[in-house]
């Protein structure tokens, strides 16, 4: 079974089930009815009133602190090495 891809719409990274993004992600409803779906990082930045794209070097540094999150939990997980 295929993976269904859920980006952010505002800096891409993907936010669909089973990927770090997914339990804090927000569903957004646009005007037209469509439903779009936005990061936690992201949606921090709109509610603090900060820029809604992130740039390059921004989104690198939040998948540089994401890997590094995700690396310590492994460590410390059951079964982690």
């Amino acid at each position: 079974m295929a993976r269904r891809s859920e980006p952010c719409s505002s800096c891409g990274e993907d936010t669909s089930a089973g990927t770090p993004l997914f339990s804090d992600r927000l569903d957004v409803v646009q005007a037209d009815g469509s439903l779009v779906w936005v990061c936690s990082f992201c949606a921090e930045r709109a509610r603090g009133g900060g820029r809604e794209i992130l740039s390059d070097a921004e989104r690198e540094q939040a998948r540089k602190d994401l890997e590094k999150g995700t690396f310590a939990f492994g460590a410390f997980a059951p079964g982690g090495h």
